[in-house]
């Protein structure tokens, strides 16, 4: 509800109801005016505006229809502002209005989201992701300049501006900047005003709460106060239906139909209610009927689909009956809250009643019973309580304290409802945990005092898991993850989530201890899952059923979060700390999983002995799930930063006799890595696919932070605790490799035979060197070295990038969410420091990150969050790279970064015995052949973790150690040389001569305390140069290669070129035919050298003339050069032949309305468009080809079939280049082969004769109409009567006749017939009331080809203008092939139709009507002007339907259209007709205007190469005949001029009156010479489009080629195009009073048509009878859009659904053809089309595009487009400043317009290129079935 307006004061009632007002005011004299009054008025009033009624006649009581309707704009008028002015006084408009110009409303915005509505949020200043703020308040805002980000609110949230605690800075827009200024008290709002809101408030209160109940106690009430006479049998009842999450809508619509006998679309209305308010009314009767109606719906079962079997499915549906005062009441009371909520937003002081009120804990209506029971009402009611609840206690940060204080105590409560509830979280009272738990200060509070930390994690303990727990652990059952009661639970831990987002600066000692219940709270959660879904290795059997794994994912990427949020809190107070590691190390000590008393056995290695723990990973349960052992690690690593350590700690602990060993520390995490290693080694094949994902998950983005990166943390505290020594030997032991460290190995391997045992233990050999190798090297993890979050990040980045270019999405998804807000601008900050951004290239692509060079030297190939194809990626490019660069080509490893004092002894692994043992054994075993246990890869890695042991011994950080001396007495180096030298390790050396060099690098160091010179000295240089001559020889080897490979190249090349030679000599004449056949076959579309030779030897001088003209009596003649195609199908060559089987080409055909959607287009009928794509097969082939397709349509299942598909016409794809079809086009001769060619000095009939000749045959035509004339005028006949002297051969001449047409092949109709039939569907798709008994005989069938024939040429001048391209620019071959195939395919089909029987056949009958009446409309001024033309649409009809009329009466003898003289004639008329027109329309006023905007050094976009000048020197040469001609011309018919004439005329008339003179004078328009010249550079732009047309039409018609002078590069030039076609291109001759011109252009002019219009034009109030089709069409264009995706989404965000006023729309999707908005995909709105509902989308596009729409769904920004049933996504146009699209607003990132994507929509539109493209996209993806038609 919007303000009160002043003038909406309210009408006093008349007398008898004025009692309301009167009566509370008297009783609040007397004090006793109580709430209950104005209940009993509510309850008393609220029915009067119910309103129902059933429609459909008492006979057919199966098809009644309901409507129920309550008045809300009566009601408020009536009770609500009766009220309202009972609190304000008299005149409560005004009294409202002062209250706003006091400004007092609230500093905080607290707008409730719809759902849908778009919200921003910004990543630089938003404490937390959910700080949003809604478009208005973003608008006025700083942080629309931020880097914001868009996404659409799923409903139930509110805005946070001014918010002092969601922002960082910028917390208020420009609105409510204003509102802090202003006093909290009110003029207007006296106490006595407040005590009288107190009563109303109670009042509304308690009468929302009392009647909104589904089963409302006020139900039975009603009936006692309402029953009159006993009527408890009148209709007085309604059942009422609720909607619920489990059932579909089909199956509620299925109920309705079958049990309550709805319509099925009142069934869908019913429904698409129900979803949207929560409940509907089905039935309003007596209640007998209604309680019948609802056991039935009740009792139904609806069967569960196999989908959903959860046990909410198998309830019915709820519904109630109540009275029809009650539902009144209901729908009342919701009026009612909606209205009062806008009322509170009005004032503070409101608001602070309000607040007041609800904290009474006595009343009904307390905060407490608001919250609980919330459950028992439908959606509507929900929102409107929240609504309420937002805009009373959100605006003030104390009613919000209140209310977040009673939300936790009720929060179990709440929950548990929740979970039994089945609406959606937006929907329950729970979602407003979002609102209160990420107010930073507020969360503090509510851990600190009400325990609501402790009290989340209580509840998700037994709400969700403590059914699960068996012995002390976790075990999901199996269809655990589909019951909806987890992921209801789930959320809890969002809630949690909220709670801890943001850590305090300072912990009290409240928070303190509120946070440590939280965590002994989140220890009992995390006890019972380490260790939780166990498996154990399969042997013998596979498992028999995949074990239920996902469940427990979800739990922990639920808690993730949350582990890591209290380690962050734990991190910054050290009290916190050390009691939280206390807590974990007891919990640790009492987990018995897999360290509960195991036996241990003694272990050596290389002379160390440790006792290890036996616990067999091969034989006994391990699990992946080990959160305790991980959030000990996470504790752990923060130790350091607060001097605590483990022994000082550990002292502690004995105290309290709890010991926790490192040994019992890292035995789960190892035990986990050793099943790893044994998995890979392919020893748990059998345990099914369930582990493999369980360890991809492990590794994966989403959980790795709290799974694998902990693990490694944990094994590394266990390797900085223990002897190195000792923890190697645990390892090896847990591997199972402790025989193989033993030297005498081999030895024992003889013995045994090689076998599968044997090939693993080489795998796990493998795995255990790459776990030793990511303990030591994977430390960029603060705590464990000397870096922080970023160098983490930093880390990351480069090790990805190392594997390919990111784009940013790309990059953002593979690294890990950071918890706070802000990780988005680190990790900005940190990829541009490694990276540099290369920008997209192209409309497709999109721009990625490359790596900066120096950083490749960071890159380790064992980087441990690689996969497999990762690594093996990155370690090629790495090769790759460094052979470029002429180093080395290995993967050294990387420098570390120095260990923190905590864990420094980890580096001592490096150089104990055990270590440098391994290392030797392998390097041995390398050396000797004869070696089983070694591979290449054990090698590797040797080398890598030696080149960590050299480098951090070089860098010096740690002093003891002393690597160096140790290697020594090993003899490293020399094992190395020879490494080195050994032939078989070849793969390796590059990395051998890599460990040498730094080897000697550390020697170097220190070697001077040896003595420079020593031994060592000699011996270094006598080592180097051995390896590196190694190297050498290598790349000498190859050299050589080379040379020798060259040499033998180039040799054979010479002999082979002189063979060639010498070939040729002697077949030289062979040589020069092919040449000319080559040259042949590429003429008719290149350059037409060879013909002009030809033609001079015929035509002696007169080709001597430069311009080519097809048409006229200069033009070319067509020689004859036939085509010679290869059939796709059977591959034959295939020739065209008059009488042989016909060839085809496969065709498209569709409806369409481009050309028409230009703004001032008319409603115009769609046109049928045309492609082809060019590939030639016989159609004896084709037609077998076809029937296998259409058996295969029938073949497909019927739900992958499209739904619109009409039966008749089956699509198909081109064989060859599988474009789409659906038709197929005759491939014909060039037309001209057929005329006869006259020779050279024979005359014609000329101009006048001709237009003579169609007058005779018009009115000829016409008589056919009236007299039942069977018989079509003969020639001879017709050239008596128009009264032509000439001889009979002189007009066949002119014709071009053909005395014996060649017959046509039998199967040529079939080919017609299909082509009509495929015209006829496409016609009807758009014409749904042509019923499908359409008889195709009498249809004109023909004339449609004609005009599709037009308009595809149109189509395609349009287009080619677009894209820029001139006449003569290279045509691709569908183009050229269409326009040609179409043309020829037109001109024989009027030829054919020909049979010489009497009575005439109905389709040559209507031809002839057809041309009777058009040639009645050209010469007879019978029909429209010529200002209603499309001259081109015209002319096609014009060329192809009448000359053959003329010889109907012979069966011998056909005219076949291919540029005779009549034909140019018909070209001739056209052209005038179109040069009249423009004359006509042309404005001077508005092309001066034009002139003097056009700067004058600029020349006009099409205008003639030549400057204005050259016109007017041509104007002056004209005779002054003609000139003249032309001004009176212009004066006589010119619209614009003779509308000034007789308005200037009237004003004479009127001053002559005045001064009473009696002579007439008459004005004269002037015309100067520079008018003239305007005019006829107007004339000839206008023309440009027409002749384009004609040029490209008459190419194909006569096959002669435009001529060289034609521009490839520039825009088409006027006067080549009018040589070209035979036409003067000096436009005075046209107006030459002599001449048929003048007489034909008079006869255009003087229509009687425009004499009218002019009248019209004069009284500019008339409405106009005629629809001017413009001589130059202005260029079709897709709707412009906002250059900035909010703007787009904002304009739209008000916009209501056309079928329900208070529904804002959820899918609002725009044409981009016409702009209009409309609803998307929703049961909302779903017109008719036929006999199908469909939705409003392909409802528009029927209409709007005929039969294919583009449309942009605005809150997805996905672009769709729409075909005949079939649909597709596109890439929106809106790009993000990376370059990618967004669709689904995933991202958010800002979003701008890119033209160029833009554009490439629109070249697809305009070259009907759509269709084709759904076809494409949806053959190649396995799309799930989408319902298009609904859309």
């Amino acid at each position: 509800m919007d303000r009160y307006d002043m003038e909406d004061v309210v009408v006093a009632p008349p007398a008898e109801c004025s009692s309301p007002l009167k009566e509370w005011r008297l009783k609040r004299q007397a004090g006793t005016l109580a709430r209950s009054d104005f209940i009993e008025f509510f309850k008393r009033e609220s029915p009067k505006y119910f309103d129902y009624q059933t429609g459909g006649t008492e006979t057919d009581t199966n098809a009644l229809t309901l409507k129920c309707m309550f008045k809300e704009a009566l009601a408020k008028e009536e009770i609500i502002d009766v009220l309202v002015e009972f609190m304000l006084g008299d005149n409560p408009a005004s009294a409202l209005e002062k209250l706003r110009l006091e400004g007092n409303t609230a500093t905080v915005c607290g707008k409730v989201f719809k759902n849908g509505e778009p919200t921003y949020s910004c990543r630089e200043c938003g404490v937390d992701p959910t700080c949003v703020l809604c478009v208005n308040c973003f608008k006025r805002s700083a942080h629309r300049f931020h880097k914001y980000k868009m996404s659409t609110s799923g409903g139930g949230g509110c805005c946070d501006c001014g918010d002092d605690e969601a922002w960082k800075k910028d917390h208020y827009c420009q609105l409510h900047l204003a509102n802090r200024k202003n006093p909290l008290e009110s003029k207007i709002l006296t106490d006595a005003v407040l005590e009288r809101a107190e009563i109303c408030f109670g009042a509304i209160l308690a009468f929302c709460v009392n009647y909104l109940e589904i089963e409302p106690n006020a139900s039975l009430q009603c009936l006692d106060g309402n029953v009159e006479g006993g009527q408890v049998d009148g209709a007085q009842y309604c059942t009422v239906l609720y909607n619920d999450e489990s059932h579909t809508f089909d199956q509620v619509i299925q109920t309705l139909t079958k049990i309550a006998k709805c319509k099925q679309k009142d069934a869908m209305e019913i429904v698409a209610a129900i979803d949207r308010e929560g409940r509907a009314v089905v039935k309003c009767d007596t209640f007998k009927e209604c309680n019948d109606l609802k056991s039935a719906i009740e009792n139904q079962m609806i069967p569960a689909s196999a989908l959903l079997s959860n046990s909410r499915n198998n309830q019915s549906l709820r519904t109630s009956v109540l009275h029809i005062g009650a539902v009144a009441c209901q729908q009342f009371a919701l009026q009612l809250l909606g209205w009062f909520q806008e009322f509170l937003v009005r004032h503070y002081l409101f608001r602070k009643t309000f607040t007041e009120l609800v904290q009474r804990k006595q009343e009904a209506f307390c905060i407490r019973h608001i919250l609980e029971y919330d459950v028992k009402l439908w959606k509507t009611a929900r929102t409107c309580w929240h609504r309420l609840l937002i805009s009373g206690m959100l605006m003030e940060y104390d009613n919000k304290m209140v209310l977040a204080q009673e939300f936790s105590r009720r929060y179990a409560t709440i929950v548990e409802d929740f979970i039994s509830d089945d609406h959606d979280h937006a929907f329950s009272i729970v979602s407003l945990s979002v609102q209160l738990f990420t107010v930073p200060s507020i969360a503090h509070h509510l851990i600190a005092h009400e325990g609501i930390f402790d009290k989340l994690l209580h509840t998700f303990y037994h709400v969700a898991i403590e059914k699960f727990i068996v012995n002390k652990t976790l075990h999901f059952s199996k269809n655990i993850a589909s019951l909806t009661f987890f992921k209801r639970a789930n959320y809890i831990l969002y809630d949690l989530r909220y709670l801890l987002s943001l850590k305090p600066e300072v912990l009290n000692d409240d928070l303190r201890s509120g946070f440590l219940e939280g965590c002994r709270a989140l220890m009992r959660v995390l006890n019972v899952m380490q260790g939780m879904e166990s498996i154990t290795r399969q042997t013998g059997q596979h498992m028999d059923y995949e074990p239920e794994w996902e469940c427990a994912f979800n739990l922990h990427i639920k808690l993730a979060t949350t582990i890591s949020q209290v380690i962050e809190w734990a991190s910054c107070d050290v009290k916190l700390l050390r009691k939280l590691y206390k807590m974990t190390v007891r919990a640790l000590v009492s987990n018995s999983f897999i360290v509960g008393g195991e036996k241990t056995e003694a272990r050596s290695v290389a002379g160390h002995v440790a006792s290890c723990l036996m616990y067999d990973v091969s034989v006994k349960p391990v699990s992946i799930h080990l959160p305790l052992s991980r959030f000990y690690a996470g504790i752990y690593l923060h130790l350091g930063a607060h001097d605590m350590t483990y022994d000082s700690l550990q002292a502690e602990t004995d105290a309290l006799s709890i010991q926790l060993t490192p040994r019992e520390i890292i035995e789960p995490v190892l035990c986990t890595h050793a099943m790893i290693a044994q998995v890979a080694a392919g020893m748990w094949r059998r345990n099914g696919y369930s582990l493999l994902h369980q360890l991809y998950f492990y590794r994966n983005v989403r959980c790795r932070v709290e799974m694998l990166d902990r693990d490694i943390v944990c094994l590394q505290i266990g390797a900085s605790l223990m002897e190195s020594n000792e923890f190697l030997i645990h390892v090896l032991n847990k591997f199972n490799l402790i025989s193989w460290a033993h030297s005498n190995y081999e030895t024992l391997l003889l013995e045994n035979p090689v076998d599968d045992e044997f090939m693993r233990q080489l795998s796990m050999i493998d795995e255990f060197l790459e776990l030793l190798i990511v303990i030591i090297g994977e430390r960029w993890m603060p705590g464990v070295s000397m870096v922080t979050d970023e160098d983490r990040l930093r880390k990351e980045i480069i090790q990805l990038l190392c594997t390919k270019s990111y784009s940013h999405s790309e990059l953002s998804r593979a690294l890990p969410d950071g918890n706070s807000g802000n990780s988005d601008n680190i990790f900005e900050d940190v990829i541009n420091t490694v990276a540099v951004f290369k920008k997209p290239v192209g409309a497709e692509s999109k721009g990625v990150y490359e790596l900066k060079e120096h950083l490749f030297d960071e890159f380790n190939v064992y980087f441990y969050h690689y996969t497999k194809e990762d690594k093996s990626k990155a370690e090629e490019l790495q090769r790759e790279r460094r052979k470029a660069k002429k180093e080395l080509v290995c993967c050294p490893p990387p420098m570390l970064p120095q260990l923190t004092p905590a864990f420094t002894s980890m580096a001592n692994i490096l150089q104990c015995n055990v270590f440098l043992n391994t290392c030797t054994l392998i390097m041995e075993r390398a050396l000797d052949a004869r070696s089983r246990s070694f591979t290449e890869s054990h090698l590797q890695k040797i080398l890598h973790l030696l080149g960590f042991a050299i480098q951090e011994e070089l860098s010096e950080n740690y002093p003891f150690l002393s690597f160096y001396e140790r290697s020594q007495k090993y003899g490293i180096l020399e094992k190395l040389d020879e490494l080195a030298r050994c032939p078989r390790l070849e793969a390796h050396r590059d990395f051998v001569l890599w460990t040498i060099k730094r080897y000697k690098e550390l020697q170097a160091k220190q070697a001077p305390s040896e003595g420079g010179a020593g031994p060592s000295g000699l011996q270094q240089s006598s080592g180097e140069e051995q390896p590196l001559s190694s190297e050498e020889q290598a790349r000498q080897e190859k050299e050589i290669r080379a040379r020798l490979a060259a040499e033998r190249r180039a040799k054979i090349m010479a002999q082979m070129q002189s063979a060639q030679k010498s070939f040729m000599k002697s077949n030289a004449e062979m040589f020069a035919a092919t040449d000319k056949e080559t040259r042949e076959e590429t003429a008719p579309t290149g350059a037409m050298d060879w013909e002009d030779i030809s033609d001079e030897d015929e035509q002696g001088a007169v080709a001597l003339k430069p311009n080519i003209a097809c048409l006229g009596p200069e033009r070319k003649f067509y020689q004859g050069s036939e085509a010679n195609f290869k059939c796709i199908l059977c591959f034959e060559n295939c020739a065209i032949s008059r009488s042989g089987p016909p060839l085809v080409s496969s065709a498209f055909v569709q409806t369409s309305r481009v050309i028409f959607t230009t703004p001032n287009m008319r409603a115009s009928q769609s046109a049928l468009h045309m492609s082809c794509c060019g590939h030639v097969m016989h159609h004896s082939c084709w037609q077998e080809y076809y029937s296998n397709e259409e058996s295969k349509e029938q073949r497909r299942p019927h739900r992958n079939r499209a739904a619109l598909s009409q039966a008749n016409n089956v699509e198909f794809h081109c064989p060859y280049c599988r474009t789409l079809s659906n038709t197929v086009l005759p491939v014909t001769e060039a037309l001209p082969a057929f005329s006869p060619l006259p020779a050279a000095s024979d005359s014609y009939l000329p101009l006048d004769s001709f237009v003579e000749i169609m007058l005779t045959l018009a009115a000829d035509l016409g008589a056919i109409k009236d007299e039942d004339m069977c018989q079509l005028p003969s020639v001879s006949s017709i050239l008596r009567k128009s009264g032509v002297v000439a001889d009979m051969a002189q007009f066949e001449r002119s014709v071009q006749l053909i005395k014996d047409p060649p017959k046509l092949h039998s199967n040529y109709s079939d080919v017609m017939a299909f082509l009509n039939k495929a015209l006829l569907n496409a016609m009807q798709g758009q014409q749904p009331h042509l019923k499908d008994g359409l008889d195709p005989d009498n249809i004109e069938l023909v004339p449609m080809l004609w005009d599709t024939c037009s308009y595809t040429l149109q189509a395609l001048e349009i287009y080619l203008f677009e894209v820029h391209k001139p006449l003569k620019a290279e045509l691709p071959m569908r183009h050229q092939s269409c326009a040609t195939n179409l043309v020829r395919a037109c001109s024989r089909f009027s030829a054919a139709n020909r049979t010489g029987d009497l009575p005439m056949p109905p389709s040559m009958r209507s031809q002839a009507e057809f041309a009777a009446r058009m040639l009645d409309t050209i010469f007879n001024q019978k029909g429209t002007s010529v200002l209603e033309w499309d001259s081109f649409r015209v002319l096609v009809p014009f060329q192809f339907g009448v000359l053959n009329l003329m010889t109907a009466d012979n069966a011998a003898q056909t005219i076949i259209p291919s540029g005779s003289m009549f034909d140019y004639y018909i070209l001739q008329i056209m052209f005038l007709a179109h040069l009249t027109k423009a004359v006509l329309c042309f404005d001077v006023d508005k092309e001066q205007a034009k002139r003097a905007e056009e700067t004058p050094n600029a020349k006009p976009a099409q205008e003639m190469p030549q400057a204005n000048q050259s016109v007017s020197d041509y104007l002056e040469q004209l005779p002054d005949r003609i000139r003249d001609n032309i001004i009176s011309f212009y004066r006589r018919y010119n619209i614009p001029a003779r509308v000034l004439q007789k308005n200037m005329q009237k004003q004479l008339a009127e001053e002559l009156k005045d001064e009473n003179q009696q002579q007439e004078q008459t004005v004269v328009i002037p015309c100067e010479l520079h008018h003239l010249v305007l005019l006829l550079e107007y004339v000839q732009r206008q023309m440009s489009s027409f002749l384009r047309c004609a040029c490209l039409f008459y190419r194909c018609l006569t096959d002669v080629d435009f001529p060289d002078t034609f521009p490839t590069d520039q825009p088409d030039r006027f006067d080549l195009m009018c040589q070209y076609l035979g036409l003067d291109p000096q436009l005075g001759v046209y107006f030459d009073m002599e001449t048929v011109y003048a007489t034909m252009m008079h006869s255009f002019a003087s229509h009687p048509d425009i004499t009218r219009e002019v009248e019209q034009r004069c009284q500019p109030e008339v409405r106009r009878s005629v629809m001017l089709e413009p001589c130059l069409r202005p260029l079709p264009r897709l709707k412009q859009l906002y250059d900035d995706y909010s703007d787009l989404i904002n304009s739209v965000s008000d916009i209501f659904c056309p079928n329900n006023e208070r529904e804002e729309m959820k899918t609002p999707t725009m044409c981009l053809i016409c702009g209009s908005i409309l609803c998307g995909q929703s049961y909302c709105c779903q017109p008719e089309l036929g006999k199908l509902s469909v939705g409003a989308c392909t409802h528009h596009a029927h209409a709007c595009g005929a039969e294919v729409g583009i449309f942009l769904r605005i809150r997805d920004c996905q672009v769709v487009y729409l075909g005949r049933g079939k649909g597709c996504f596109v890439q929106p146009p809106y790009l993000d400043e990376y370059g990618e699209t967004d669709q689904g607003l995933r991202r958010g990132n800002p979003l701008r317009l890119c033209q160029s994507a833009y554009s490439r929509i629109f070249l697809q539109w305009l070259g009907h290129g759509l269709h084709e493209e759904i076809a494409r996209l949806n053959d190649n993806t396995n799309v799930a079935v989408t319902q298009w038609h609904h859309m």
